[in-house]
């Protein structure tokens, strides 16, 4: 019997291997560090033209080894001693810094893409690594590995294939927020296969498309309910999926795209000029407001998720078509909570006349 599992642990052990080798497009793992230095990183956003340069040009750049750890999003830290050159090192060859991008994005040869916010840039060292732990990368993290000490393991890319410098406004001001639960009521809603379970999403295009519009965006800015910030591309966003039901929802996600690039637990999304709040995170992890007894989310707390902009007055919408105009200064007390039929309620204390039941959206009024 012992003889059998030995047997059976080694085959999958082996055919393990096997999937990891050809899904890194066949790399061996016992490669010589020199067969991968005229590997080329594509860089966008640093000069006129795209610019390539080389592992082996990277190494020629001055080097640094710093130990380094970073947390996944089930809260496990990763831990490595990471050897490679700084990006400040590559930008400042032709006259560059970091502080002059707003965000960078990384883009691996998986397809997986990450975009690092100024905030992250300011505080700390990007890191292009070519070795960890004294050794030269293995073949799924080749040719090169991003680093970010201190961060999340979110902005570790490996296979390095592509870097994109930005600069400009990071965010575009919100003025309109649209309430997810209420949106969904209106858009087509698909079986979802996710793991052994089978859950109702919509897509991310209907839900722009019918609230949103079809402008060009730079950027798409997700937040979830631990607090994870995630600046993804108008094309992967608009191709992907919310899961609206079973575990983690909502959560952003798509067949086409890796799992790290999957955000559970979703609290808003900022497409443009629209933001979309999800009132079923929002219960669970901000401070609950009471209002004659009523239980809900204080409207001021989605302005400050969403980025609402300031405006003297405001439309609320309901999803059968009605609306009504409140000023700023009756903002401040009005509650958002659920009632027993699941619908979204506005509630404005002393006017019952400005409660709006089936709350879709709220928008700035010129």
């Amino acid at each position: 019997m012992q003889k059998n599992i030995n047997k059976c642990s080694l085959f999958l052990l082996l055919l393990t291997i096997m999937l990891t080798v050809a899904a890194c497009g066949g790399k061996s793992e016992t490669a010589s560090p020199a067969a991968y230095d005229n590997e080329e990183i594509l860089i966008t956003g640093l000069k006129d033209s795209d610019y390539k340069i080389s592992v082996g040009d990277l190494k020629k750049l001055p080097s640094l080894t710093k130990k380094s750890e970073a947390s996944t999003a089930d809260g496990e830290i990763v831990k490595a001693k990471a050897t490679g050159t700084l990006l400040e090192n590559v930008l400042q060859q032709e006259g560059k810094s970091i502080k002059d991008y707003s965000s960078i994005r990384f883009t691996a040869q998986d397809g997986y893409s990450i975009a690092v916010p100024q905030d992250v840039l300011k505080n700390r060292p990007i890191i292009l690594a070519y070795e960890l732990d004294g050794k030269p990368l293995v073949a799924e993290n080749q040719p090169i590995m991003v680093v970010v000490p201190g961060e999340r393991a979110m902005y570790w890319v490996r296979m390095l294939d592509r870097i994109e410098l930005k600069t400009g406004a990071q965010q575009t001001p919100v003025k309109k927020v649209v309430f997810l639960e209420t949106a969904v009521k209106s858009l087509p809603q698909e079986d979802y296969q996710y793991y052994d379970s089978v859950d109702k999403a919509i897509k991310t295009q209907d839900l722009v498309e019918s609230y949103a519009g079809t402008d060009e965006v730079n950027n798409v800015f997700i937040k979830a309910g631990d607090e994870l910030n995630k600046n993804e591309s108008q094309s992967n966003f608009i191709g992907a999926y919310i899961k609206m039901t079973g575990k983690e929802a909502p959560k952003f996600l798509a067949p086409k795209l890796p799992q790290g690039m999957h955000v559970k637990d979703v609290l808003c999304i900022n497409y443009g000029e629209s933001g979309f709040f999800a009132y079923s995170q929002g219960k669970k992890v901000l401070s609950p407001k009471t209002l004659d007894g009523q239980s809900g989310i204080a409207l001021s707390e989605v302005i400050k998720q969403t980025g609402l902009s300031r405006a003297a007055k405001y439309k609320f919408s309901s999803g059968d078509g009605q609306s009504l105009e409140f000023t700023v200064n009756e903002l401040g007390s009005v509650l958002i909570y659920q009632n027993d039929q699941g619908i979204l309620v506005s509630r404005c204390p002393g006017a019952a006349d400005k409660n709006v039941e089936n709350l879709l959206s709220i928008e700035c009024m010129k």
